[in-house]
């Protein structure tokens, strides 16, 4: 693989990491779950702006390892969310990042509440942390066909912008 789908690669897969914090006020929500193919052994990540397809066995060994891998051998698959700002919504569209054309979709089966936490111990902001257990079902024309249903742990985080 070039070195800069490399790089590119790890910028995403960053973005999904990290939730980057706004100046005004903060958004994002993200989940995680293992694709039922290979015995479980893929994984699907995605946030409201990035969705990736990959190999369980990236996450594990250290960071440095994760980081240096080289992806050439292993199925990857980077899509973009066609609506950042739809939240958890009960259906939600990924498009490949080099071909629009072809999408993933996840809707929504089920869905149950963890937790949901108020933090108002940020000074003049607030914050909530909602966790959920969800069900979608995965049709896509990329990466692993389907359909199929996925079981993901998903959150949603949230932080006001300062009260004046």
């Amino acid at each position: 693989m070039p070195p800069h789908k490399n790089f590119a690669l790890l910028t995403a897969l960053a973005l999904i990491a990290l939730a980057s914090p706004a100046g005004a006020s903060a958004w994002n929500y993200g989940c995680k779950g293992a694709l039922p193919v290979f015995n479980n052994s893929e994984a699907i990540f995605f946030n409201r702006a990035l969705l990736a397809l990959l190999p369980k066995a990236w996450l594990k060994g250290p960071l440095r390892h994760f980081a240096l891998r080289d992806p050439v051998d292993d199925v990857v698959v980077l899509a973009k969310a066609t609506n950042e700002n739809s939240g958890l919504a009960p259906t939600m569209v990924f498009t490949l990042l080099d071909h629009p054309d072809q999408k993933l979709t996840l809707t929504e089966k089920s869905s149950k509440a963890i937790s949901d936490v108020h933090d108002k111990a940020l000074g003049p902001r607030s914050a909530q942390t909602t966790t959920y257990a969800k069900v979608y079902h995965y049709v896509s024309d990329f990466g692993y066909l389907g359909p199929f249903d996925v079981k993901m742990d998903c959150m949603n985080y949230e932080l006001s912008a300062p009260l004046r």
